[in-house]
């Protein structure tokens, strides 16, 4: 600290001395501040018994051996105090400090000056090593020429980091596909283990399996063979007659004045002859050129250019124009289905077989000379017409069932 702030007062002359009981007190940490204490009853400093002032009991100065008045020390002590509190607001430290503080702040500074002075000496070592390289300076047009090589070598040099880094990412992008195609290549290596596992022991069992199917085949095989020997349409679709009606799976097609059947029945037989019809068409894969046939339980339908036609009653004898024209649709069903079987089997001349032949022969709305209408017809010729109806198709059931397009 400056010795003029106090003239020519010494360092070891600018404190009080403490008392035994006060000497205790001072002897506190140092660091933590007391409001309530006077800066004479806060520092002690040893020194030579000459220079030292001695506080009274009263709190008063006693004038010193060098003569200095108690105004001038009381001046001094508070320009000290100010000083004190310039340099606590200044810094993070609170001042004055104590002994430990000091010598700590002191190494601080000591080892800061120790490496201000190293950087000192490497700069001038380097200022030196400049001289001796550049003891002939350069001129403008080398320095220009030596900065753009230098530049131009920076670019480069920058350029070639750009590549590095792009290369290096790349590389790690690989190397991170690599790893997740080896885990997946584990992973899958693992699998395949555990599916040929569970390959081998199903193949034992399939083997096992095969061999019992083997022996089921042989047997399904006969019994196949016989199946395909029975006429199924046959035994689904029994046409056969009850008196003077023909029946079909045992169903009644027709009326009598003695027997009036009901229409319930005549319309489930009418059903089943055009379903029969239809299911021989479909099974040669013949499409009727004229109509198409509509298998709809006991109310069949036949449909035509002009529309869709009833072939269920009940129907009037007095005009049942509808019903009279899906019956003779039926019938031309019927014919051109005679007609191409007829043409089949003389195509494929097949030996030991007779071209079909009907036994009514079918013409128009006629079969066997009788029509098939209902208005103003006779229930015997009606149910006469009917019958030869369905034994014409009985024929085409029987002649239809020895052939291979049959299935």
């Amino acid at each position: 600290m400056n010795a003029s702030l106090f003239g020519s007062t010494k360092v070891e002359e600018s404190f009080v001395l403490l008392d035994a009981s006060k000497r205790g007190q001072a002897t506190q940490d140092p660091h933590q501040p007391h409001p309530g204490r006077n800066l004479d009853e806060s520092f002690v400093m040893l020194a030579g018994s000459a220079s030292v002032l001695h506080q009274g009991h009263g709190g008063h100065l006693r004038a010193s051996n060098h003569g200095v008045p108690l105004q001038a020390l009381d001046d001094h002590f508070a320009q000290l105090a100010r000083t004190f509190e310039i340099a606590s607001g200044e810094t993070a430290v609170d001042q004055p400090l104590c002994l430990e503080c000091a010598t700590r702040v002191r190494e601080e500074m000591d080892a800061a000056v120790t490496e201000m002075e190293a950087e000192c000496e490497a700069f001038e070592a380097a200022l030196q090593n400049l001289a001796l390289e550049d003891a002939k300076p350069l001129s403008e047009e080398e320095f220009a020429a030596e900065m753009a090589a230098a530049e131009e070598a920076e670019r480069a040099e920058a350029l070639r980091a750009e590549s590095a880094e792009a290369a290096l990412a790349v590389a790690r992008r690989e190397m991170e596909a690599a790893r997740r195609r080896a885990a997946e290549l584990g992973e899958m290596e693992a699998r395949y283990w555990h599916d040929f596992n569970d390959f081998q022991l199903q193949l034992r069992a399939h083997v096992d399996e095969r061999d019992v199917l083997l022996r089921k085949i042989d047997r399904t095989s006969a019994h196949l063979d016989r199946l395909r020997r029975t006429n199924v349409i046959n035994d689904a679709f029994h046409i056969w007659h009850d008196g003077p009606f023909a029946t079909i799976s045992g169903f009644r097609l027709g009326r009598t004045n003695a027997v009036a059947v009901e229409w319930d029945e005549i319309n489930a037989a009418w059903g089943q002859a055009v379903l029969l019809l239809h299911t021989l068409a479909q099974a040669c894969k013949l499409v009727f050129s004229s109509c198409q046939l509509q298998p709809m339980g006991s109310y069949p339908r036949v449909c035509d250019k002009k529309g869709s036609h009833d072939l269920f009653g009940p129907a009037s004898k007095l005009y049942c124009v509808d019903f009279d024209r899906a019956v003779c649709l039926y019938l031309a069903c019927l014919k051109e289905f005679a007609e191409f079987a007829s043409a089949r089997d003389a195509s494929e001349a097949i030996s030991g077989r007779t071209p079909l032949e009907l036994p009514f022969a079918i013409d128009g709305d006629r079969i066997g000379g009788l029509t098939v209408k209902l208005t103003f017809n006779k229930d015997t010729r009606w149910t006469k017409a009917m019958k030869y109806m369905l034994t014409n198709l009985k024929c085409e059931l029987l002649f239809s069932t020895g052939y291979t397009w049959v299935t």
